[in-house]
């Protein structure tokens, strides 16, 4: 008996100082998509996260993706509000970013505030995504980011980065469409100077 009970007290004790992952909030916003959407991918939020007023993730080992649309019916650009909270000790900080568009500004810009309380970490945030062809005004004291980068914003148990989509590049099957007429433009030229 005596040996059966040393031997789960040793499995017991193993078992609590074995490695175990580090367990901490993720925040993912992504609007370098094809379509006109961008997914906000979250996970870990014990205290929950909120987005648009709704809580669209909460607990441990819960993964969510949410896509939200970029425009609403009237084609204006929509500001997306999300807040989030979670355990850990953070350092309060906030920010600005614009994320440029080629040589413009501004394709979308994020806004986040962290602050300690409640279960110790609070993230509070806006994103809004420009429209095509327009672009968003660039925000007063924001940091510029250039297009397809992402820029991670990483505090106290949190990892988060959000990235913007980038300024829109001809497909290579419309390059080469429109090659092959430029081509056939000038050999119809070229008959024509000889006829």
């Amino acid at each position: 008996m005596k040996r059966l009970m040393s031997s789960c007290l040793a499995i017991a004790a193993i078992g609590l100082i074995a490695p175990r992952p580090a367990v901490a909030a993720a925040l993912i916003i992504n609007d370098a998509l094809p379509s006109d959407s961008v997914t906000f991918t979250l996970n870990d939020f014990e205290g929950g996260f909120i987005l648009d007023g709704t809580t669209v993730q909460s607990g441990l080992n819960n993964q969510v993706t949410v896509t939200v649309a970029e425009v609403n019916a009237a084609g204006a650009p929509i500001t997306h509000t999300f807040s989030g909270s979670w355990i850990t000790t953070i350092t309060p900080a906030s920010g600005t970013i614009a994320f440029a568009e080629g040589a413009a500004c501004c394709s979308d810009i994020l806004t986040f505030a962290y602050t300690a309380g409640g279960l110790g970490g609070n993230l509070t945030g806006t994103f809004v995504s420009d429209i095509d062809p327009g672009l968003l005004p660039l925000p007063v004291g924001a940091t510029v980011v250039s297009e397809a980068t992402a820029f991670v914003f990483n505090n106290g148990n949190i990892t988060a980065s959000a990235i913007s989509d980038p300024a829109e590049v001809p497909e290579p099957a419309t390059l080469v469409l429109l090659g092959t007429a430029l081509l056939g433009l000038g050999f119809l030229r070229r008959r024509r100077e000889t006829m």
